[in-house]
């Protein structure tokens, strides 16, 4: 048997290779701890930035999703506290009588959770069947 200098010096498999989805499926994971913890949505944004360019398909499907389903979710998150904030400022301007308006902002924020984890859902669901999500 001879040593190849080469043998040692193979890379890495890659996380997002054909043989495995780990870092797709971590980072959905990251997704829903977000809810929870945050910060990690934000790093789970950031990982899929960084390897979606050095992806296969269906992956990167997959990574494309995820940094657009983060964006859609930022904007969701920037208008309920935009909401929120017209709601108490329109509550103190009426003595208190405008506070019916805090109804809004909960309900687009419970909007945007229940289609943050229904999108999710789905990801990790075509992930699993190994197909692209579209």
């Amino acid at each position: 048997m001879e040593f190849s200098p080469h043998d040692s010096m193979a890379s890495p498999p890659s996380p997002t290779g054909s043989s495995g989805n780990s870092m797709v499926n971590i980072i959905y994971i990251l997704y829903l701890i977000g809810f929870f913890i945050p910060g990690t949505s934000a790093m789970g944004i950031i990982l899929a930035y960084i390897n979606r360019d050095s992806s296969t398909q269906p992956y990167t499907s997959h990574f494309q999703f995820q940094i657009t389903l983060f964006l859609k979710g930022l904007l969701y998150a920037i208008a309920g506290l935009v909401l929120y904030l017209c709601s108490v400022a329109i509550a103190a301007l009426t003595s208190g009588a405008g506070i019916i308006l805090l109804v809004f902002p909960a309900l687009l924020m419970l909007w945007w959770a229940a289609w943050t984890i229904y999108s999710i859902i789905r990801g990790m669901s075509a992930l699993n069947r190994n197909l692209p999500i579209s």
